[in-house]
This record gives C-alpha cells, structure tokens and sequence, in this order.
C-alpha cells in the first residue's frame, strides 16, 4: 500500500513539473526583461595594502675586550699526572668608539693537561662567552666573544697556579639612530 501511495505521488510530481516547464518559455520577451532590469553589481573597491613598515639601516660593529684569566689546579701524589684547572676572569667588552659596552662578563674555562712537579706549565684556553651589549644605554642584544688566551705558571707542592690574559672579540649589528 504504501508503495502505491508513493508511486501516485511521484507521478502527481513529475505530471506538475511537465506541465511548469512546457508554460515556461525562455525565449519570451517578459523573461529576459526581468533579467535585463537585475540590479547591477557595484564597483567594488579594494583597498591597496599597507607598506610593510621598513626597519632602520644599521651595520655591524668590532667589539673586543682585554680578560685576564686565573685558576688553581691540585696535583695528585708527587710525581704529577693530568690536572684539571677551571681559569676565571671578568671582562668588559666596547666598540672602537666606547658607545657599544657590554655588562660585565664572568668567563670560565675549562683547562686540562699533564703537569709535572717544578716543570714549567705553558696552556692555550679558547673561551667562548656571551655578552649581552647596550648602545648609549639601550639594548642592542648579546653576542658570542671568542679568542685564544695562552696561560702559565710554575706547580708548587701539590698545587699549581696558571694566570694569563688577552683579547676577546666579536662582532654585533647595531641600529642607525633614527
């Protein structure tokens, strides 16, 4: 029954669409009247993009610093061996002009090498230390200080001291003052 129902139904569809579309004509003078009188579409205007917002020129700047380094290092029994000695320093890093500084840096390096008793100790470091740098005041951002420092001394007992000092330098991009 209800296959009947909607059998008669479908049918009843299909008969008023025929019907609709043979009254229809596509070609009558009324109907491309209507679509001749659809409102025309506006201009629409896009706005240019903005231009991306240029930063300022700047360049790159030498920056160096003097560091003396110094450490203490224990030598086991009386014949020597392998010793370790962490040498430890401050420094103050600036451009050639003096506007570009840095903080006072802590610079810590590792040294290991074989020392014997009253033989004298010679030793190459190679620190690498960040630098947070200012130009008259402001921040600039930090830097990567680096150099050979060669260090020396004489072992006196079961200890030995090594001191040595040289530059560090590094370079860092500064801004143009606007």
């Amino acid at each position: 029954m209800k296959k009947l129902i909607l059998a008669a139904a479908c049918g009843f569809l299909s008969a008023s669409l025929s019907a609709a579309e043979k009254s229809l004509s596509f070609t009558d003078a009324a109907f491309t009247a209507q679509i001749n009188a659809a409102p025309a579409v506006a201009d629409v205007k896009i706005p240019e993009a903005p231009k991306p917002a240029r930063g300022r020129a700047g360049h790159y700047v030498q920056v160096s610093g003097y560091v003396t380094l110094n450490g203490n290092g224990f030598l086991s029994g009386t014949t020597g061996g392998y010793t370790s000695v962490t040498l430890n320093g401050w420094a103050t890093f600036r451009d050639s002009s003096g506007q570009v500084t840095s903080n006072n840096s802590y610079i810590s390096v590792p040294a290991s090498m074989w020392i014997y008793p009253n033989q004298y100790v010679f030793q190459t470091v190679y620190p690498n230390v960040y630098a947070q740098f200012y130009n008259k005041g402001a921040p600039v951002g930090s830097t990567s200080m680096s150099g050979s420092i060669s260090v020396n001394g004489w072992p006196s007992g079961n200890y030995v001291t090594l001191n040595g000092s040289g530059n560090l330098t590094g370079s860092i991009y500064v801004e143009d003052a606007p």
